[in-house]
């Protein structure tokens, strides 16, 4: 059984070996080619070969995009910052009086790159390794474009943008869906808890609708930050989730877990996942990251602790 067969074997509810750890990822792609931030986003054939070799390095279940929270930002206008070791920002944001266009929205920007990586990621690699690609959540995106403030706006005038943001978004997950991605990672980066209202909340019904026509795996990440559960639990049926949330989680079917920071720098023991994973009767639980897999993080520390993540014996 291959990695792809593995993951796939998981997502269908049924018993694996050991827990799938498919992490989130961000500059710490640029190590292996030894290239930029801004070189390893605007080219394709960069992004894919970094990925498989990331992947390869470090030895776990699946090949991802990496957590970019500032190109969708880019379609619908917005100046970025760039630096070279670190993933793009929103430079100059908009203004919520300003009209948001949607339309043609997988066309623009750095969209069409992501959809080729995807494709050549798909076609060369999609027997072995199962396939996510990443988008950001609208109300990350919506905070982005207009700054933390944008929430002390009249309810109705947030609610305009995100029906723009959310159309826009669904236009790019049927993209992915066409590439035939095993899965899409759905990355929402602020709280939820405090950000979420019933208003905001239909939103992602509609995202995550998309996602199961295409009979792919939609998983919402939400930070570690994130304190309670009561608003987010009839979202997906899938999420990332830190430790301290998981028991809250109840209702959710399929649930991954968030290896904190400290994991990759600390001397760890795994007996608390293993007994997380034991709990939930070595089936519905996979492993994630609580943020996306950076420069600052020490190569040796990933391969021997990635290495016990996906040991078997680890979770006997």
């Amino acid at each position: 059984m291959n990695r792809k067969e593995f993951v796939q074997k998981f997502f269908k509810g049924r018993a694996v070996s050991r827990p799938p750890f498919i992490p989130l990822l961000g500059s710490f792609l640029t190590k292996v080619n030894q290239v930029s931030v801004e070189e390893l986003l605007n080219d394709s054939s960069t992004l894919a070969s970094s990925i498989v070799n990331t992947q390869q390095l470090l030895g776990y279940d699946s090949l991802t995009l990496p957590i970019d929270t500032s190109v969708e930002c880019e379609a619908f206008g917005a100046q970025l910052r760039w630096e070279d070791k670190e993933m793009p920002a929103v430079d100059s944001q908009l203004s919520l009086s300003d009209p948001l266009d949607h339309s043609d929205f997988s066309m623009k920007g750095r969209i069409p790159i992501l959809i080729e990586t995807v494709n050549r990621l798909v076609k060369v690699n999609g027997k072995d390794y199962s396939v996510f690609a990443t988008v950001t959540g609208p109300l990350t995106i919506l905070k982005n474009l207009y700054g933390e403030d944008v929430f002390s706006n009249k309810t109705e005038d947030i609610v305009d943008k995100l029906e723009v943001i959310s159309q826009g978004l669904i236009q790019m997950i049927k993209s992915f869906g066409d590439e035939k991605v095993d899965g899409i990672i759905i990355n929402e980066d602020l709280p939820l808890d405090v950000h979420l209202k019933d208003e905001f909340s239909q939103y992602y019904k509609p995202i995550f609708n998309v996602i199961k026509f295409y009979n792919i795996s939609g998983i919402l990440r939400i930070p570690p930050e994130v304190t309670t559960f009561e608003k987010i639990e009839k979202l997906p049926d899938c999420l990332i989730v830190s430790t301290a949330l998981l028991s809250n989680a109840s209702k959710i079917k399929t649930k991954g877990v968030a290896v904190d920071q400290s994991f990759w720098s600390q001397s760890t023991d795994p007996s608390e996942l293993s007994e997380i994973w034991s709990k939930n009767n070595k089936r519905r639980l996979f492993l994630s990251t609580s943020h996306s897999l950076d420069l600052n993080l020490d190569l040796t520390e990933l391969q021997e602790k990635t290495s016990l993540l996906c040991n078997e014996a680890t979770w006997a």
